[in-house]
């Protein structure tokens, strides 16, 4: 007969539908009780019918604890993403794991040793050292199977120093399973890999009481049983595939979750772990009083894996045991309970809630409310009852077993911390900020805490509401915020510097921004402020009609929005999608992938392989010209792996680093930004070393990006990104976008004919998309802003310069043109300056175009932000100002695209040759739909 315990914890290979709840978004019905209360008697709290054993919720025995439904519903009805759920009796860590599963952070506390294995387990993410330890681990195991001794005493003897000292362990072992347990023991001591050990420990707890005579997980009496030679460890082997089969089938974000896991007594709780104001939510089920021994059920558990129960069940609250021993009543139980409510009210934030789930007492056969309980005590540490939710408990899914105590009810208490302002300061980052950064600072904090002074912008203590503090932590150039002896990071100094709190660098390559050099692109850190001002909230759409490398499309994937942009260029386009695609694919399917790309680069050997099956027709000649031959094989090779082993945005992904190492490794001179080749040329370079480089660099980027994703307090929405023309009349269907629908539109333009953005990653256009410089041509010359321009082209739009007739543009702009066109035509200056009038034409009717298409996708009220400089000519003989700026907002204005303001913002400049002229001072336009 199948042990029950056992039965109880097996998988099945059904694909299992993981719950969905409504969360609760707005601060403004997170504030308020009432509507908390309102939120909440709006869910079916019985969960008949729900599937209960999904994820690893039931991987291992832990008696009388709740079903993930009750903590799932109240994390997402009580708390906002990114946020910090605690539970002072964590358990099994059923609070913690659906804290991860919903985008929270968790911290689970017990007094029980065995909780803090279960939850670190359950929540753990099995990585390759782990799985070859893992594997190694079994494989020793079955093979200690088929050479086990007759004589069960010689395991004994063999691994007297791994059998724990249990009272009576001969009443409690079959003599046959005590020795294998106990080489079971050795072996896992053997292990090198933390997470192996945890999971192999867990494995031989969820072992133990089935190869033991403890009648069952809840009752402690001995019922002999015959355990025979090899049972034991044949038992855990089953078992710890099963639990590896169960962690490893969790979604990839979720094994990246946050949590930790503490062995300590809740009624008293370290400072320096568990500070003031610190935590967002508590969710917790207490010990029901004198109703359960947590100690004795896991009694043998806890002496297996190296606990003494006794110690713990000295300190367990409303245990049934001390309550015989100690003669304690009602009121023991209730003084424990309030120490830890105590302790519930310190770590909570103002205004913040702890959802509590309790039933009756029962002491001297007198029932006892667990409700009154708990107000009790709330009334004494000062918090404010919200309400109380009865729930029915189905009688298959009830807390405690014992038929006796079986309630149909149980109860969720709601209660919250009193609101009260805090005192706060909001530091700035440890790197010195720009000029402009410390307006636009100043300006988001106003935006973001409309009720806060300016004292906040100047690093001075505040009072605030505790509430605008979930705001504060989308603050692009504040970094931390400090109150009442507490201290949180927000979500772009994580974003930057992750857990260094010393970091005075500015980052601007954080997360996948710096997959890919892209001359001209957008400052992240802008962008992201940019949205802020905008005051557009999580869930909007933002579109980017030139997104360029994608900083746009990045910043709105990282901040809550439905991100959409385009561009023309087909290696931009590619860049912006791999940049924030990658962010979506499942990191364990990109982590096997980048490891069989990186063996097979350890297959390259010297030798040329005379192959170029991966470029294509007529791309040869120009490759020989500015590669040298070696390289060509190289590259091709690199990408014959890449294609052969990967697919969508993964192999975007792989191309996209290739393709940034493209220019170091030809006869191009890297920092020029002009066709000029290298003065000495180069006979060959480390292509693969190079390649492995850049990949082993943003694959620890984003290794980082998944730990931390966990503190993000918005939801992540797909992002798209498309190859199509900003000026195409259908741009709405191309992109998949209604008119009317996009609630704030970020760019900055090509300015015009300041940089060839074609021409200028014309080697990663030839090698990666095979486009040759006949292909590129008509590219280049229709691209916005290019200063390239046919023969035929600048011909008719001269002849509009001198008509001055089917010019759609207002006359400011047609009179500046004209009088460049005048001046030049009469100069003795070379062609780039004959074409200037012809193409500054040609940009300002494209951008008019491109303009109208933005108005139309914007919905009524909505603003667009573009950030646009002006660049300079030489007329006459004089430098002249093009006034770019000026004419885009005319545009705007002839639109029903109104300015709000003109925000400046100067930059610095990348050290490139020839660049001398670069636009160093810009603004950022905000126009609004009216």
């Amino acid at each position: 007969m199948a042990d029950k315990g056992f039965d109880f914890l097996s998988t099945t290979n059904e694909e299992i539908t993981l719950p969905i709840y409504k969360e609760i978004k707005s601060l403004s019905e997170l504030s308020d009780p009432k509507k908390v209360i309102s939120f909440l008697n709006k869910n079916d709290w019985s969960f008949t019918n729900d599937n209960t054993r999904y994820l690893a919720h039931d991987i291992h025995p832990y008696p009388a604890k709740f079903i993930p439904q009750l903590p799932g519903v109240l994390i997402a009805s009580l708390s906002l993403r990114g946020e910090l759920v605690f539970d002072p009796f964590g358990g099994s860590g059923t609070t913690a794991l659906e804290a991860v599963r919903l985008g929270r952070r968790g911290v689970c506390v017990d007094a029980n040793p065995l909780s803090e294995l279960l939850g670190r387990t359950k929540t753990t993410k099995i990585d390759s050292f782990c799985t070859e330890d893992l594997k190694s681990h079994i494989s020793v195991l079955q093979s200690e199977i088929l050479a086990l001794p007759d004589d069960p005493t010689v395991l004994i003897n063999n691994y007297f120093d791994f059998i724990p000292d249990i009272p009576n362990i001969e009443k409690w072992f079959p003599i046959t399973s005590r020795g294998e347990l106990g080489l079971i023991r050795s072996r896992i001591n053997n292990l090198s890999s933390l997470k192996a050990i945890d999971i192999c420990n867990l494995s031989l707890s969820r072992t133990i009481l089935s190869v033991s005579n403890q009648d069952s997980e809840t009752r402690y009496s001995s019922k002999e049983r015959n355990i025979f030679r090899s049972e034991a460890i044949s038992k855990y082997l089953k078992t710890l595939k099963i639990v590896i089969s169960s962690l490893a089938s969790y979604p990839s974000d979720f094994q990246y979750g946050i949590s930790n896991f503490f062995t300590a007594d809740s009624r008293s709780l370290s400072t320096e772990n568990f500070k003031n104001n610190s935590v967002d939510l508590v969710v917790t089920s207490p010990p029901y009083g004198n109703a359960y021994d947590y100690h004795l059920y896991n009694r043998f558990r806890l002496f297996w894996l190296g606990y003494d129960p006794v110690s713990f069940g000295k300190i367990e609250i409303g245990s049934h045991l001390r309550h015989q021993r100690e003669k304690t009543g009602i009121e023991s139980y209730s003084d424990e309970l309030n120490q830890t409510l105590s302790e519930v009210n310190r770590l909570l934030k103002p205004g913040r809630y702890s959802a509590i789930i309790i039933g009756d007492a029962m002491y001297n056969s007198k029932i006892f409310s667990g409700v009154k309980v708990v107000e009790n005590c709330a009334d004494k540490v000062g918090m404010e009852i919200v309400g109380v939710i009865d729930r029915p408990i189905h009688k298959t899914k009830r807390s405690i077993s014992n038929a006796g105590r079986r309630a149909e009810f149980e109860s969720i208490v709601i209660l919250r911390k009193p609101l009260s302002v805090c005192s706060v300061v909001l530091h700035k980052p440890n790197y010195k900020l720009w000029e402009y950064e410390e307006v636009i600072r100043k300006r988001e904090i106003t935006k973001l805490l409309p009720k806060s002074s300016d004292s906040l912008t100047r690093t001075k203590k505040d009072k605030v509401d505790p509430f605008s503090l979930t705001l504060a932590k989308r603050l692009t150039f504040t970094h931390s915020i400090e109150y009442d002896d507490h201290k949180e990071d927000t979500w772009q100094k994580i974003l930057e510097n992750s857990s260094n709190d010393h970091s005075n660098r500015k980052d601007p390559k954080y997360v996948t921004h710096g997959i890919h050099s892209y001359k001209g692109k957008f400052y992240p850190q802008l962008a992201k402020s940019l949205i802020n001002l905008s005051g557009i909230g999580e869930g909007a759409k933002i579109f980017d009609p030139f997104c360029g490398s994608g900083t746009t499309i990045l910043e709105g994937y990282l901040n809550g929005l439905i991100a959409v942009g385009c561009d023309m260029n087909p290696l931009a386009a590619k860049i912006a999608r791999a940049k924030t695609g990658i962010l979506s694919v499942d990191p364990l399917q990109l982590n096997d992938t980048y490891e069989l790309v990186t063996s097979k680069t350890d297959l390259y050997v010297s030798k040329q392989l005379h192959d170029l099956e991966q470029f294509t027709d007529g791309t040869e000649e120009e490759l020989f010209k500015w590669f040298p031959e070696k390289v060509v094989y190289k590259i091709n090779w690199i990408l014959r792996q890449i294609r052969d082993l990967s697919t969508g945005v993964i192999q975007d992904y792989f191309e996209i680093i290739l393709s940034d190492i493209i220019r170091s490794v030809s006869q191009q001179e890297p920092r020029d930004l002009r066709i000029r080749r290298r003065k000495e040329p180069i006979n060959d370079a480390p292509v693969i070393d190079m390649f492995r480089k850049k990949l082993e660099w943003q694959m620890a980027r984003l290794e980082s990006f998944w730990k931390i994703r966990g503190h993000c307090p918005f939801h992540f929405y797909q992002a798209d990104v498309y190859e199509a023309d900003s000026r195409l009349d259908t741009l709405g269907k191309k992109i998949n976008l209604t008119n009317s629908t996009v609630d704030l539109i970020l760019t900055s333009p090509p300015y015009a004919t300041a940089l060839p953005y074609i021409d200028t990653d014309r080697l990663s256009l030839l090698s990666i998309f095979g486009m040759n410089s006949k292909v590129r041509k008509p590219l280049e010359e229709t691209i916005t802003g290019s200063r390239e321009i046919c023969k035929s082209s600048r011909n008719l739009l001269d002849q509009k310069i001198e008509n001055l007739s089917e010019i759609d543009l207002d006359d400011e702009i047609i009179e500046y043109i004209s009088n460049l066109y005048k001046v030049n035509i009469s100069s003795d200056v070379g062609f780039r300056r004959k074409n200037l009038p012809s193409l500054l034409l040609r940009f300002f009717i494209d951008m008019k175009i491109v303009l109208k298409n933005c108005e139309k996708l914007l919905r009524p009220g909505a603003e667009a932000v573009i950030v646009i400089g002006d660049s300079t000519t030489v007329s006459g003989g004089q430098k002249k100002i093009i006034p770019t700026t000026n004419f885009i907002e005319i545009i705007c204005n002839s639109l029903k695209l109104k300015t709000v303001e003109k925000i400046p913002i100067s930059v610095t400049t990348e050290n490139y040759q020839h660049i001398k002229n670069a636009i160093k001072s810009n603004i950022a336009l905000r126009v609004m739909k009216s």
